[in-house]
């Protein structure tokens, strides 16, 4: 699986632009301001449904247009696959896969796994559980098909016991009724997690083991509750004990809508001793390992986005992420303002862009356009 060609129309500064890609490494350079990340945007966009620039999608459109187009053909089981969408600044939108419309955006993302690297993606070390909880389900997702059925079928059940929390009900037969499946449906989400995340795990200790400020690295589950076994009546205990508390705010303050992932190094939090520098070879590490994991136990070819790879790293810092990525089984796009910032890296020759005012061209390794 991978992506082989993209189109673009009126999408952010980009009129139009039809690209063909190589399977395994593609470089786009240009000055900052080009449109570079633009074109990780509609990828991203195209995998997951939304920006990770903005939260109002008319953001996206090219100035004075109304609507933006992307279409994609996607190498899969040895035959293309077309995927399109389209959005104007209505909000209205069609997403379509081979032709056929999409109910689904599930079904566009399980067609391409896309991870993304970037200055905010920080967030995974800095921010709250939700940035780290969407880090190891994006991976679950592709991995484990259950998964996705599991967890819409929980995100109901929260729905409705919170609904019945802010309607202050006193507790009875309804909230029995949502507690059972609630609990059920729990240790599900966190059997699964926790399958996953010892896979995770030990492709990262393979990935690192040779990098002496990840070493003693260890992935820690926290369920979202006092997890001690896998015993519906101990949730069920802690759902009742904490119903007071539930009542008192509106929502559940329990569940696996509270799970996180604690990542320490002997036993402390990484953010409290690795230097920055040391944290980004660190991000690198979980998006390769996951990567890794997708392409091994979800038999698919995942893309890796990274935008200006060369920031804040130094040489050494450099080398042990490009060994990561030496191990990669994805396909890469990497931004940067000029080649030689990646080129010399690089083991293996990969297809190049130019992008400047929206426009993009493919070129060799000189500048000159093929």
């Amino acid at each position: 699986m991978a992506l082989a060609s993209l189109q673009l129309l009126e999408f952010r500064n980009i009129q139009q632009a039809q690209l063909e890609f190589d399977p395994q490494w593609n470089l786009i350079y240009g000055a900052n301001g080009s449109g570079k990340t633009s074109l990780l945007e509609a990828i991203y966009l195209l995998a997951h449904g939304r920006s990770f620039r903005t939260a109002k999608p008319h953001k996206v459109i090219r100035h004075e247009q109304n609507q933006y187009t992307l279409f994609a053909r996607v190498d899969w089981s040895m035959q293309q696959v077309g995927l399109g969408m389209q959005r104007d600044r209505q909000g209205e939108w069609q997403v379509r896969l081979n032709g056929e419309t999409v109910q689904r955006l599930a079904d566009c993302a399980s067609l391409l796994p896309v991870q993304l690297l970037q200055p905010e993606s920080f967030r995974l070390f800095f921010g709250g559980p939700k940035e780290r909880r969407q880090f190891f389900d994006l991976g679950l997702f592709h991995v484990e098909p259950s998964f996705y059925d599991v967890w819409l079928r929980f995100n109901k059940v929260l729905k409705q016991r919170n609904a019945l929390l802010k309607s202050r009900q006193a507790y009875g037969p309804q909230y029995q009724f949502w507690d059972q499946q609630f609990v059920e449906l729990a240790l599900q989400l966190q059997q699964l997690r926790l399958c996953y995340l010892n896979s995770l795990s030990a492709e990262l200790t393979e990935l690192t083991n040779e990098v002496p400020s990840l070493q003693h690295l260890q992935l820690e589950l926290s369920a979202g509750w006092q997890y001690r076994r896998q015993d519906a009546a101990e949730l069920q205990q802690q759902l009742q004990d904490s119903f007071a508390t539930d009542l008192k705010f509106g929502y559940s303050q329990l569940g696996p809508q509270k799970a996180d992932l604690r990542l320490k190094i002997a036993g402390e939090f990484v953010d409290e001793v690795l230097s920055r520098g040391q944290l980004k070879v660190l991000l690198f590490a979980l998006k390769v390992a996951q990567s890794n994991v997708i392409a091994k136990r979800g038999h698919k070819q995942p893309l890796l986005l990274i935008d200006d790879l060369a920031s804040e790293l130094d040489d050494q810092s450099k080398r042990q992420i490009f060994n990561f990525l030496a191990q990669l089984q994805s396909q890469v796009f990497v931004t940067a303002i000029e080649p030689d910032q990646i080129l010399p890296q690089l083991n293996q020759p990969a297809a190049m862009f130019h992008v400047e005012h929206g426009q993009i061209k493919r070129t060799d390794k000189d500048g000159r356009r093929t």
